[in-house]
């Protein structure tokens, strides 16, 4: 059957994000939208659930129910990215979509974007702008 794991994460997209990054982000919300043609060259493209990142969910984790959204902020003007789903990461779906999408984050170097968590373990990997992560460790008392 496979595990599944969470990502949670928000963003806010550069002011120059290409057209075809957000015609692709709105793709994955509702894939009744058309995906850009040619897609992005880049690994996450050749994965067989690329499109089901922002939308898949399961029962595995308290929010059963995918909650991502894509929309333009009226103040920045900017594109934001807000993530909550979960899915079996088979083909490394999960990173390539971190891979792919930090070029076109608008952070500071060290910014906590988010985490991922794998359904068999209690501590998530934290998620860093650009794109590095971190596991920390359980304080002893909670794991004893």
């Amino acid at each position: 059957m496979g595990m599944y794991t969470e990502l949670n994460c928000a963003v806010r997209l550069k002011e120059d994000t290409p057209t075809p990054v957000i015609a692709v982000l709105l793709h994955m919300l509702d894939n009744r939208k058309p995906a850009p043609s040619p897609l992005p060259a880049h690994p996450l493209f050749n994965t067989n659930c690329w499109r089901l990142i922002l939308t898949c969910s399961s029962y595995y984790f308290a929010c059963c129910e995918a909650q991502s959204a894509v929309w333009l902020d009226d103040i920045t003007h900017q594109y934001c990215v807000s993530v909550r789903a979960d899915l079996k990461n088979y083909d490394g779906e999960i990173e390539k979509f971190i891979d792919w999408i930090t070029p076109h984050i608008d952070a500071m170097e060290g910014d906590f974007v988010g985490y991922s968590r794998y359904e068999e373990t209690e501590v998530p990997t934290l998620l860093y702008y650009p794109n590095r992560s971190f596991t920390p460790s359980l304080p002893s008392e909670i794991t004893a």
